[in-house]
């Protein structure tokens, strides 16, 4: 069927546009196709590097723990550190010989294997666990400002409470107490009715 003159003159001026614009439409929509596969295979080198982690957790660190080889454990957690350092597998073992290292009394260490953590963890839960375990090895080694200083990091809201009352922990360690209240009140505030750590926290703010 014979195209009228306004049909005629709409094709033209699309044969135009498309001369015209045609190819950086093309450009943009092979941009956008890379984008989107270039972050369909970053998330899958993510999975496969959480993958490989995770087996290399239960392989040979998880093993020597239960064989009470701390050399071969120590090894197996460098290696993840080096090979997959911002997994989830390596912050779990790195916690734990932190834990470790701890309850022997080996603070320096602990606060080593923490630090590691604090620089290269980027999730909430892990950064806001690692904030308060390294303030806790401050603590006990009696670097107050140390302490204080890494409370000062910025953790999640649910979090909050616990820092806190952290803060408030060193203070009284300090002898402050006006500064322990405080940051014991603060606490309170933060803490739901039904915290379960709500009455203990009411106690030391009474001290």
């Amino acid at each position: 069927m014979a195209l009228d003159l306004q049909d005629q003159e709409e094709l033209e001026n699309a044969k135009r546009a498309w001369k015209l614009w045609g190819r950086w439409v093309f450009f943009a929509m092979l941009i956008a196709a890379a984008l989107y596969l270039g972050n369909i295979v970053w998330k899958g080198q993510i999975e496969k590097r959480n993958a490989a982690a995770t087996a290399l957790y239960d392989s040979e660190f998880a093993a020597a723990i239960q064989k009470g080889d701390n050399a071969n454990a120590l090894k197996a957690v460098q290696k993840m550190q080096n090979e997959y350092p911002q997994t989830f597998a390596s912050a779990q073992a790195t916690l734990a010989l932190a834990d470790d290292a701890f309850a022997n009394g080996k603070y320096d260490d602990a606060a080593n294997h923490l630090k590691w953590l604090m620089q290269t963890q980027k999730h909430p839960l892990i950064r806001a666990t690692v904030i308060q375990r390294l303030a806790t090895v401050y603590l006990q080694q009696g670097k107050f400002d140390d302490a204080l200083s890494v409370l000062n990091e910025k953790v999640e809201p649910e979090f909050a409470a616990r820092v806190a009352e952290l803060k408030g922990d060193i203070y009284l360690a300090q002898g402050k107490t006006s500064e322990a209240k405080q940051a014991f009140d603060l606490a309170l505030k933060q803490l739901s009715q039904d915290d379960p750590n709500r009455s203990l926290v009411e106690m030391k703010s009474k001290l």
